[in-house]
């Protein structure tokens, strides 16, 4: 077993490396990888994706929605958007406004419980991403999600 940096593609997001991360090399070439407490990663994820300073990308969008347990449909009526558009969205089709990008990440905030974060984001000012920009890479210490796990009350 080592310890290393492993691309995490599996949240759908290009750009999520996860350091520090246990990696068990198997006699038959494959590598199993040990990641702890995936929805306390995912719910990092998201909240480095509400601070980022550029628009949500499509892969990002549909990661948000998703960690809501959203289908496209209901996620489309919360939002006041026909499902199309949602679809175009997350295949990079076409691009939500600065306001509906403010407001996914606002809904997001307030679904998942996150109010002092949909505070933070009302006073944010956000830029367009360019399309052919890449995506920033997020790198997650894996001692961050350990250190979340301990401090949550149960």
């Amino acid at each position: 077993m080592t310890i290393g940096e492993y691309h995490y593609l599996e949240s759908g997001l290009i750009n999520v490396w996860l350091q520090g991360i246990e990696i068990l090399n198997c006699e038959c070439g494959e590598k199993i990888i040990s990641i702890p407490q995936i929805l306390e990663l995912h719910q990092l994820i998201a909240e480095f994706l509400l601070e980022q300073e550029n628009q949500l990308s499509g892969r990002e969008i549909r990661f948000l929605r998703k960690h809501m347990g959203l289908k496209a449909q209901d996620f489309a009526r919360k939002l006041g958007v026909n499902k199309s558009t949602v679809s175009r969205w997350e295949h990079d089709k076409d691009r939500p406004s600065e306001s509906i990008d403010r407001l996914i990440r606002l809904f997001y905030a307030t679904q998942m419980s996150l109010l002092q974060k949909a505070e933070d984001l009302i006073k944010k000012r956000f830029q367009y991403i360019n399309p052919e920009q890449a995506e920033p890479a997020i790198s997650v210490p894996v001692e961050m999600l350990k250190k979340i796990c301990s401090s949550a009350v149960i």
